[in-house]
Parts: structure tokens; C-alpha cells; sequence
């Protein structure tokens, strides 16, 4: 018996034409929801987010979508920006179920892309290191 492992979703899809197709229709259409909703944070100042990728399960019931803030790190924390995202993820479902158009809408998982971030700080580094 195999057992149900949260790492798959973390290794690299096969290159499935169908399932690139899916995923580059779940990304367009939550990039058109997010553009269309306003986050904004506790003191009136707005979020900015990026979807950096989409993995889809084999059998497209299950989309994980990995974001990354772009707004200002200073303001809002990354428990911050995840409970922002939580508190508005009955909209984003709601909106994001309407527009696409696919025969089962996927279940959407949001999770903070840490690899993006860990990019930066190199990056950083070794400009400061010139």
C-alpha cells in the first residue's frame, strides 16, 4: 500500500501537455482574480503578489499555487500576508470558479514560495559582496 506523502506535490511533473495546459489556464485566471480583488493590509496599504508557479495533480482535483509577496517586508510579515490570504480565500474560490473554464474547477492550495525569497537575499549578498 502506498502512502498518501505531502513531498509529491514538491517533485517535477512529467511533461504532459494536458496538465501544462491546466496549469498555465489556472495561473492566467488567478492572475486576472488577483488584479480584480483589493488586498490591502490593516493600515490601508496594498499587497502586492506574484504567482511564481502552479502544480497540478495527476488527476486535476488539486492545484497548488506558490505566491510571493512583492510588497514592502518591512509592514507585513509572512504570518501576516498568509492570514490575508486565508481571510480571503472564500472570494478568491467564489471568483476564480466563475471565470475559469474547466469541467471540475480544482481545489485550490496557496502556499508562500520561500525559493523566490531565498533568491533575493543571495542576490543581495552578492551584489554587497561587489
Amino acid at each position: 500500500m502506498r502512502k498518501n506523502n505531502e513531498f509529491n506535490i514538491f517533485k517535477s511533473q512529467k511533461n504532459n501537455p494536458r496538465i501544462l495546459k491546466v496549469t498555465q489556464l489556472i495561473k492566467k485566471t488567478l492572475s486576472e482574480v488577483f488584479l480584480t480583488m483589493d488586498f490591502t493590509y490593516d493600515n490601508g496599504k496594498s499587497i502586492i503578489l506574484f504567482i511564481n508557479k502552479v502544480t497540478l495533480s495527476k488527476d486535476a482535483k488539486i492545484a497548488t499555487v506558490f505566491i510571493t509577496n512583492f510588497s514592502d517586508k518591512n509592514f507585513i510579515s509572512k504570518e501576516q500576508f498568509q492570514t490575508i490570504i486565508e481571510s480571503n480565500l472564500s472570494r478568491i474560490k467564489k471568483e476564480f470558479s466563475s471565470r475559469i473554464e474547466l469541467r471540475y474547477t480544482p481545489k485550490l492550495k496557496f502556499r508562500l514560495d520561500e525559493e523566490t525569497e531565498r533568491l533575493f537575499e543571495l542576490n543581495k549578498v552578492l551584489n554587497d559582496l561587489k
